[in-house]
């Protein structure tokens, strides 16, 4: 097919065309960008371009060794690359550059180069005359005003095309606006500066020859100059808003003033400005006198300013040292020196001999002081947690204010003669201190509420008791809320408002600080309260004293602390009443205690006595170094010292009960055997020991402990309370132990392990029969009783050992089946949809996977139950029926297991496949859908698939099926084994309903498949038409520009619409890639489509052709002369049925036009020789129609009805040339 740019290329030159038409063709060939030109030039010119910019480079200290080969290089890239409008000269880092474009980084000058014009090709020469150039310096402002004086302004003063009052009032208000600018300008600069016109400067000479337009101009100037003069004048206060001004800023600023002063006399004095004034005294200008008034008292300023700098520069270097003092405590020495030198300024500057005036001096010198005592305070230091310091040196500065203000006193009494205001000298000074004192505040808070001391270390508050840790989130928040509102005046924002006098923004800050600070003191005192109230107790009590020991600094929380130590000791006599009172009730009722009361006694009285001794131990160590002292302390000690003596002597009652109830024959507890029968349970054993004997002794060794000494009687039996404690400790073990792996047995396991329980029996029958506790009269054990607990302990720890083995395996059969039931023999890895392959690896792998699981799983329970069965080796044959029950149990488990695992594989299996109510299943493969062989073909089929899928099942099956049951394994008859596993798994109903379930999903899934392939069906004639069928059809049809083109269209649709088709189409548990069959398609469409073109392009080309054979005969025909008679008749006739045929083929000439405009929209290529036809149409058919006429004027006809005819003919053609042009422009396609 064509493209845009060639059928842009093709002008039609019809003189018909409207000039609409015309510009239409020409509109896209003027929005064409033009190409950026190259300048060509020699070396030699290049060269002599550079050289030029060299010499007009105008830079501060620029030398031709500054030029660097790069620089130069930028150089001639600017003059070769003409879309670069600007080049920049400059010295960047003191070496000089040459950029293209504005420098960016600040330099103090440059030198620019501009191009007049868009891509402006210079030449040599008139390089000076088209480039634009200039430097410009860090004064900006001036550059501009320079340029605009020295070049713009008399360029307006000699404009000859205005008049005279024109031209003079413009340049009246050029000079005002350009003495306010220089004004302006000198004014940023920190000096006075007068402007002169340059139109002075150009005149010369000593007398100006004027005007009155001149002068009117200069005396506007002139009065503009009084009004800069009076503001320098009238500036003779120092002011320093929000600022401390010392007495160094006041000599800076009569040093300022000096040095302003002698350049506006220096200006007033040169020659311009005095041939001004020379020119304002001849015209007697009224201004006149003012300014010499003017110029007199600028003069006498500038002898007041020196005369001022020499009395303060005695008291600079005084005052400069308050700011070297070491220490505040040396400032108070230099302010003698300092009022001395003060009184001497009052006494000889006539400035500073006003009150006032000496008042300001003092003033600044309050202050240099404060500002000393403000660097001296390290704010960020003392905020960020060190506030002794900050006590420290606030009371420093409090001080060295204090002093100042004493010393200035004094000086008032010496009636000097001065009246200094003293609200104004000590107003800062005062301020000052007041932010010292909140400062102060602050620092003390920040020990009391924020816990932060530099000189002590103290930790956070921990109160005990169930409602301690609500009290100490209390605390916590406290603190929190301190940290927070600290944190607020560290912030920047507040910080720097802290010492500054000037900034009352502090006092909002400040009232807001208290305000949070009472608010706090009342939160504490409301914990004081909270934390003692659910105190029970003096260790309690002593502890919370303790905790908040650090809030007794505070004057407000003192009182409250005191009151509550004074509590402490009440708590502690309270405690003591309690004590005793408890005792007496003990004494009454009956004891509850697992101690017989006389010994039970002796301890509660003692307890209690160590009790209170600790306590009170606690309190004096308390007492001697952090707890306050009351005076209820000493009163409550004394009563400790009578409670002591009254508690020591109800212990010795209770024991000489006890000596009075014990009795005397107390061997006879000991005559019993050492094991007896449980009356409970006839299969337990207890140890049959007398327990009052060892209660006894442990009495006795309670008042032994206490102090007292033993009866004989029980002291006999005491000294055998060793001997009699291991005895029946180790008789107690052994009885436990059997007791513990009897009851750890159930009915069913106490008649498998019979057999072994009574062989244990056997060996515990001596103890039962024989062996007593009397038999120890030594108080050691004998060798019998040796000898029998050893073979009872052996035979007990076989049994254990036995039955743990059997109770492990039994646990590890159970865990191992549990297992199975978890094992996954399927397991999809992979996360969408597969390909068939990787999807049989996948199953294959998994189902390896699994079966390594089982068999592990299964080999362990084989060799688990094997080892139970080596136990019971000897006693199987006596509890066969018992041993059979057991493994038939686990096999059972077993079969279970396996069943489980196959169910959770069939059933993951089945939930891949199956849908939801409500949502299509998650696709598993990946299927090819195309069409070959005239045939729609699914790659895999669902033969494949179908078998895969049952192929699973199989797997399944056959890996339970190949394990053997536990009978099996241990020989047990074969009338007691189960059936194998696979007979289980055929039996199971819900491994049958499984199996079901995917028989139908794989089912559904062919149905899915064949309604997908009917979908795809539809199409079916793209593959079955044949070249010859759709050549045949297209040319029995009427072959005008609407077939042609619905055809396209119909192909072009359906090509979309396949396009347009998702790539993947998920059909049940498959997504099936389209790509293949819409490809296909697409290529059949793609056929099809460019038959029909070629169709097309055949049709018009032969239309065309047959037109211009047409026309080529007949014009021979006509044109040849007749020679006779019939043959003058034969051309008549030919000429009559050619020229009634003429309407006839223009008729046929928009159908024909509409098959190559629609050739023409589709960019299909024409030959050459029909592209020529149809441009050529207008020309040889018009003059086909000329030859017409010239045949009717040959054949002599009188009518003028043909030449009408076919002069109507011609016009109608050419509206169906021009409809066609029309056409043939509005489809042609955009760029």
């Amino acid at each position: 097919m064509t493209s845009s740019s060639a059928v842009e290329d093709e002008h039609l030159t019809d003189s018909d065309l409207s000039d609409d038409e015309e510009r239409k063709e020409e509109v896209p060939q003027e929005e064409i960008r033009p190409p950026t030109p190259r300048p060509t030039y020699s070396d030699e010119d290049l060269n002599q371009l550079l050289e030029y910019i060299q010499r007009m480079t105008t830079l501060y200290s620029l030398s031709q060794t500054d030029w660097s080969e790069a620089s130069l290089d930028n150089i001639r890239r600017w003059l070769l690359e003409v879309n670069e409008p600007l080049l920049t000269i400059f010295y960047a880092d003191n070496v000089l550059t040459a950029y293209l474009g504005f420098p960016t980084k600040p330099v103090d000058d440059i030198s620019y180069f501009l191009r007049g014009e868009p891509n402006e090709i210079f030449t040599v020469e008139g390089f000076h005359d088209e480039i634009h150039f200039g430097t410009v310096h860090s004064d900006v402002d001036g550059c501009l005003m320079r340029l605009l004086e020295r070049f713009y302004a008399p360029i307006f003063r000699n404009y000859q095309d205005w008049n005279q009052t024109v031209r003079s009032r413009f340049c009246a208000s050029l000079d005002k606006l350009l003495a306010f600018l220089f004004a302006i300008n000198s004014k940023i600069g920190g000096i006075t500066a007068l402007y002169v016109p340059f139109v002075l400067h150009q005149i010369g000479g000593e007398q100006i020859v004027c005007d009155r337009p001149l002068f009117k101009n200069l005396e506007s100037i002139a009065v503009y100059w009084t009004t800069q003069i009076r503001t320098v004048l009238s500036d003779r206060t120092l002011m320093a808003a929000n600022t401390l001004a010392t007495m160094n800023d006041e000599y800076e600023f009569w040093e300022y003033r000096l040095e302003v002063l002698q350049g506006l006399n220096s200006q007033l004095e040169q020659f311009d400005v005095q041939r001004v004034f020379k020119v304002l005294r001849q015209w007697q200008s009224v201004h006149m006198p003012q300014i010499e008034e003017l110029l007199s008292s600028a003069q006498m300023e500038q002898e007041l300013a020196m005369s001022n700098l020499r009395y303060l520069y005695l008291l600079i270097e005084p005052c400069a040292k308050i700011d070297e003092s070491k220490s505040l405590a040396d400032v108070s020495q230099q302010l003698p020196h300092i009022f001395h030198l003060l009184r001497f300024v009052w006494e000889q500057s006539e400035h500073y001999k006003s009150s006032d005036r000496i008042t300001i001096l003092f003033r600044n010198l309050s202050n240099q002081i404060i500002k000393y005592c403000t660097s001296q305070i390290n704010l960020d230091e003392i905020l960020e947690g060190r506030p002794r310091l900050g006590i420290k040196m606030c009371n420093l500065s409090l001080e060295c204010c204090q002093s100042y203000e004493e010393q200035l006193h004094q000086l008032d009494l010496q009636k000097i003669g001065w009246q200094l205001d003293r609200g104004i000298i000590l107003n800062h000074v005062h301020a000052f201190m007041e932010r010292l004192n909140d400062l102060k505040d602050i620092c003390e808070a920040m020990i009391v509420f924020g816990r932060m001391d530099e000189l002590e270390s103290i930790g956070e508050v921990q109160f005990s008791g169930t409602n301690g840790e609500q009290l100490e989130r209390i605390a916590v928040s406290v603190e929190q809320q301190f940290l927070t509102t600290l944190d607020q005046l560290r912030s920047s924002n507040t910080k720097h408002l802290m010492l500054d006098v000037y900034r009352s923004e502090w006092y909002e800050k400040m009232e807001a600080y208290r305000k949070s600070v009472r608010g706090m003191e009342e939160t504490q005192q409301r914990l004081l309260s909270n934390a003692f109230r659910r105190v029970s107790n003096v260790e309690e009590t002593l502890e919370t004293l303790n905790v908040l020991l650090y809030y007794s600094y505070h004057a407000t929380l003192r009182k409250c602390y005191l009151g509550q130590v004074t509590r402490l000791w009440q708590r502690f006599s309270e405690d003591m009443d309690t004590a005793t009172r408890q005792l007496l009730q003990l004494r009454r009722k009956q004891h509850p205690s697992w101690l017989p009361p006389h010994v039970s006694d002796a301890l509660a009285y003692r307890i209690n006595l160590d009790r209170l001794i600790w306590l009170r131990d606690r309190l004096a160590k308390a007492g001697s170094t952090w707890l306050p002292a009351v005076p209820q302390a000493a009163t409550v000690m004394d009563k400790f010292e009578l409670l002591r003596s009254e508690f020591e002597r109800e212990i010795r009652l209770a024991f000489e009960e006890w000596h009075g109830q014990a009795g005397s024959n107390l061997c006879q507890k000991l005559e019993r055997y050492l094991v007896h029968r449980s009356k409970q349970s006839k299969v337990l054993l207890e140890c049959n020991m007398d327990a009052s004997a060892l209660h006894l002794c442990s009495q006795a060794q309670h008042f032994e402990k206490l102090g007292y000494a033993l009866p004989l009687p029980i002291r006999k039996i005491y000294e055998k309370q060793d001997a009699l404690k291991l005895i029946y400790n180790n008789v107690l073990r052994l009885c436990l132990d059997y007791n513990r792996l009897v009851n750890s047995l159930t009915q069913r396991e106490r008649k498998l392990f019979r057999s072994l329980i009574q062989c244990v029996d056997r060996q515990f029958a001596p103890g039962i029969y024989k062996l007593s506790y009397a038999g120890f009269s030594t108080g050691e054990p004998d060798e019998s009783y040796d000898h029998w607990l050893e073979d009872c302990v052996e035979h007990v720890e076989e049994l254990r050992h036995i039955i743990q083995l059997y109770k492990r395996a039994n646990r590890q059969i159970v865990r191992c089946c549990e297992r199975i039931c978890d094992t996954s023999m399927l397991r999809f890895n992979f996360s969408g949809a597969v390909d068939i392959s990787v999807f049989e690896q996948q199953l294959s792998s998994c189902l390896n996977g699994g079966n390594s699981a089982l068999r592990k799983y299964y080999n362990t329970i084989v060799e688990l139950i094997t080892a139970v069965a080596n136990e019971f080796a000897e006693v199987q044959e006596e509890q066969s029926s018992e041993w059979h029950q057991y493994v038939n149990v686990f096999d059972d488990m077993l079969a279970s297991a396996f069943l489980c695992c196959a169910r959770n594989a069939l059933q993951l299996l089945q939930d891949a496949l199956r849908s939801d109510e409500d949502l299509p299943p998650g696709p598993i493969l990946v299927m090819e859908a195309d069409v070959k062989d005239a045939q729609i073909q699914l790659t895999p089929d669902m033969r494949t698939v179908g078998a895969v899928l049952r192929g699973v099942i199989d797997r399944v099956q056959s890996l339970v099926d190949q394990f053997a049951r536990l009978g099996y394994k241990l020989k047990i008859p074969k009338e007691k084994r189960r059936p194998n596993f696979a007979r289980a798994f055929r039996e199971d109903a819900e491994c049958s309903e499984l199996v079901r379930g995917i028989e139908a999903e794989i089912a559904r899934q062919q149905e899915k498949i064949e309604e997908y392939v009917i979908q795809w069906r539809a199409h079916h004639a793209l593959w079955e038409l044949t070249e010859e069928a759709f050549t045949q059809r297209l040319l029995a049809s009427s072959k005008t520009a609407r077939v042609f083109e619905g055809g396209i269209e119909h192909y072009s649709s359906l090509a979309d619409d396949i396009s347009f088709m998702d790539a993947i189409a998920h059909v049940h548990f498959v997504l099936m890639n389209q790509n293949p069959i819409k490809s296909t398609l697409l290529d059949w469409i793609e056929k099809w489509q460019a038959l029909n073109i070629q169709i097309m392009l055949q049709h018009a080309t032969g239309l065309i052709d047959a037109l211009y054979r047409y026309m080529e005969r007949n014009e021979r025909k006509v044109l040849r002369v007749p020679r006779t008679h019939n043959e003058a008749i034969v051309a008549n006739q030919l000429f009559e049925r050619l020229v009634q045929a003429v309407p006839g083929k223009q008729s046929r000439f928009t159908p024909m036009l509409e098959v190559f405009v629609l050739l023409h929209k589709y960019r299909v290529p024409l030959p050459d020789a029909a592209r020529e036809q149809i441009l050529d149409l207008e020309a040889n058919w018009l003059r086909y129609l000329q030859v017409l006429v010239e045949a009717d004027e040959m054949l002599d006809h009188e009518s003028d009805e043909h030449k009408i005819m076919l002069a109507q003919q011609a016009d109608q053609f050419r509206l169906i040339l021009k409809q066609f042009h029309e056409d043939y422009f509005s489809k042609l396609p955009k760029k």
